[in-house]
């Protein structure tokens, strides 16, 4: 005699623009990493409302874990920083080209 399971998992669907999914048990892979990510179903949909304009579509095409945003916000802030070293050495230039001009009219 063999026994069957129930399964007792509920299907949590929800219902994004014109696309209906079950958000219980979903895996989120993200696109920069490839590292897979489970969220639980009411906070899954409660980002897609959010954060990527009600459209499953666009969350599954643009997901970024935070150790994803981690790698692309390294090379954004060594741009920036670039960019400020940059604008320190006009400021420099600036300021010796003011103080030669007062060296040349106090002498």
């Amino acid at each position: 005699m063999s026994k069957k399971t129930k399964s007792r998992r509920k299907a949590h669907n929800y219902t994004f623009g014109n696309k209906t999914v079950n958000l219980n048990g979903y895996v989120a892979k993200c696109n920069v990493t490839g590292e897979e990510k489970r969220f639980y179903h009411s906070y899954l949909a409660n980002m897609i409302e959010s954060k990527f304009d009600n459209d499953f579509d666009l969350f599954e095409s643009s997901y970024v874990s935070r150790s994803g945003k981690a790698v692309t916000s390294a090379a954004t802030k060594s741009v920036k920083l670039e960019d400020r070293i940059s604008a320190l050495y006009v400021k420099i230039r600036e300021l010796k080209a003011q103080r030669d001009e007062l060296a040349a009219t106090n002498s």
